[in-house]
């Protein structure tokens, strides 16, 4: 679980944002939107708002670069490579200043806080810490190429420094070589669902699993019964295909070394099926459709999704998604979220969006502290705040109050009409 993220010098981004998922005093849905663990109350769901180009796809970003430097930094980089790091760029110090990354985390009884600084060329800084109980103490803390290890706390880290390049994370390095603690850390990372913009069929692959298995096939077909699509039945079939079906779509160069290994393959497809009535209304029928031929754009993105949101109710995941809304109906994007925040389904799951969807702001859905409006400065560097930072009463309305603009994250859009006017056209 995210106990907070914060980011700075990033992209469109200079002082640091923070994103607290730490449930703060108010009553509101205490009994469904919070996880409750030890001692820690955490909130279940978080919404970015912000107008085009505030900076809320650029903070996702930035959690899932943090993600993939954790993952990869070890193993896709060589020593002479370049960080792949972009610093705020419209302000003369910062752009030559470290990018600033930390978050808190829960893993089993344990929270983590880890982060680093760095730019182009290296590692500024990196640190690792733990807290049990109530105390936080440090497992390493890194300057530079200086690295203090407690070795009781990182056990079987030992030497790793010196095979730490600049420009890699020793903590990367560590899971590398099989210390545990630093394993485990990666591997919670890995498990994180970040959805970019429309990629969401980069998923679909987890929902033809689920769909495939006995165990999940019924529940698969429940969620696209109850989102009322007009699908009432879902299958897979698969469709044989031959070399000369492809060759098109091969490098002329590679095709006969491609032809010589390739023998007959099979893909999968998707059958949707449709109630057929006869006059009378009565159905009488199913009748089959493919599936990307026929549905809606929001009807696949919402089974490119399901998959994933499955998985990450029944095994404790982080979501991610941005242009959440996109090809989505607000009362189907309000069951996601309500899904997330159930006080029935006992998961520590979380789900983290960026969205224009101001439907979705309501207080019988959200908490206060669980909306967030992203908004730039006159430098364009972008700031977060949340919605109890207002201090607007329960019963307020807050999408209307949003939409006039009084808690900022909305764009102040010039009339266009004046430019077809007289005068304007030149």
């Amino acid at each position: 679980m995210i106990v907070y993220f914060k980011v700075g010098n990033y992209k469109s981004i200079n002082e640091p944002i923070t994103l607290n998922f730490n449930a703060s005093s108010i009553s509101e849905h205490s009994e469904s939107n919070l996880i409750e663990n030890e001692k820690t109350v955490l909130l279940k769901s978080m919404l970015l708002y912000g107008h085009n180009a505030s900076g809320k796809s650029k903070i996702l970003d930035a959690i899932d670069y943090f993600k993939w430097f954790i993952n990869n930094s070890a193993t896709e980089k060589q020593s002479a490579d370049e960080i792949d790091v972009e610093p705020f760029r419209l302000l003369e110090s910062s752009s030559k200043k470290p990018s600033f990354f930390e978050m808190s985390f829960i893993i089993g009884k344990t929270t983590f806080r880890y982060g680093f600084e760095a730019d182009d060329k290296k590692v500024h800084k990196e640190w690792l810490l733990e807290t049990k109980i109530k105390k936080e103490t440090p497992v390493f803390l890194r300057i530079n190429q200086e690295i203090d290890v407690d070795y009781k706390k990182f056990e079987n880290s030992d030497n790793l420094e010196k095979r730490t390049r600049k420009n890699a994370l020793f903590l990367s390095v560590a899971s590398q070589w099989n210390v545990k603690k630093a394993e485990l850390i990666d591997q919670w990372f890995d498990s994180i669902f970040n959805i970019h913009g429309m990629d969401d069929r980069d998923y679909r692959d987890i929902t033809i699993g689920l769909l495939n298995n006995e165990k999940y096939s019924n529940m698969i077909r429940k969620f696209i019964q109850k989102a009322d699509l007009g699908i009432s039945k879902i299958d897979i079939i698969d469709v044989p295909f031959t070399f000369d079906e492809i060759k098109d779509s091969i490098p002329e160069n590679m095709r006969d070394r491609i032809r010589a290994n390739f023998e007959k393959k099979k893909t999968t497809a998707l059958i949707s099926g449709h109630n057929k009535y006869n006059d009378n209304n009565e159905v009488i029928g199913i009748e089959h459709f493919v599936f990307d031929k026929s549905e809606s754009e929001g009807t696949m993105k919402y089974f490119n999704l399901i998959g994933l949101l499955i998985t990450a109710i029944l095994e404790n995941r982080v979501v991610i998604i941005d242009e959440f809304d996109a090809r989505l109906h607000s009362l189907l994007s309000k069951a996601i979220i309500k899904l997330f925040n159930s006080s029935k389904i006992k998961t520590k799951a979380q789900l983290l969006v960026a969205t224009h969807d101001t439907a979705l702001i309501d207080r019988d859905l959200l908490r206060r502290d669980q909306i967030y409006f992203i908004e730039k400065d006159f430098r364009g560097a972008s700031k977060a705040t949340s919605l109890v930072e207002f201090k607007p009463r329960k019963e307020s309305p807050y999408d209307k109050n949003y939409l006039d603009g009084k808690y900022g994250g909305i764009p102040f859009i010039n009339d266009l009409e004046s430019l077809f006017s007289d005068g304007e056209k030149e």
